[in-house]
């Protein structure tokens, strides 16, 4: 199993395509750095989606028991606490995602943000499971970004309506792909 990151400007499309893929597992975990967890579990439209709000600041009462809401996410401890508290709870394989990178470099370094998602990532591999994550191009320095990502085997970018394979760990045809094709491509990579 594998992970991947999704670059794209604001708009372009790495949330639709993410929700498009989710049906495909069982165990979702998604970690929403840039909207609450209602909102997003509005959008996804699945009451057994596990939900971890790192944007919602405070104690908040949940309309689901699968909404965490992480009260302080200047505490990057005690995101990495809910985020394991939560996959501690799934029996067998998951698929998780981090909509936004961008979200937790507001309050972090890119430094304490990267030892952040080693941890996650190492677990995401020890555990045989999956992941995606997203960042808003050029948004940050280009030194975070790529700092960032050199930690993935797989990386996309989404523009224009189109998706730009920029690293990936399996041989495909070709490079860029329409929208329609990306979830297939999404999964091959997952799955490699």
């Amino acid at each position: 199993m594998s992970y991947l990151l999704i670059s794209g400007a604001p708009g372009s499309g790495k949330c639709e395509l993410l929700e498009s893929v989710i049906g495909n597992f069982d165990n979702v975990v998604w970690i929403t750095t840039l909207s609450s967890a209602e909102f997003v579990r509005k959008r996804l439209k699945r009451e057994d989606v596990w939900v971890i709000d790192t944007f919602t600041w405070g104690k908040k009462k949940s309309e689901s028991e699968r909404d965490i809401t992480v009260t302080n996410p200047l505490n990057l401890n005690e995101v990495c606490l809910a985020v394991a508290k939560v996959l501690d709870r799934i029996d067998g394989e998951y698929f998780l995602v981090m909509n936004s990178i961008s979200g937790l470099l507001i309050y972090h370094s890119y430094q304490r943000l990267i030892h952040f998602l080693r941890t996650i990532l190492v677990r995401i591999e020890s555990e045989r499971s999956v992941g995606a994550f997203t960042i808003v191009k050029d948004a940050h320095e280009r030194n975070v970004e790529v700092s960032i990502s050199m930690f993935f085997p797989n990386i996309i970018e989404l523009s224009r309506g189109q998706m730009q394979i920029i690293k990936s760990s399996i041989p495909l045809e070709k490079n860029v792909y329409d929208m329609e094709q990306a979830k297939e491509i999404i999964m091959k990579m997952l799955k490699s």
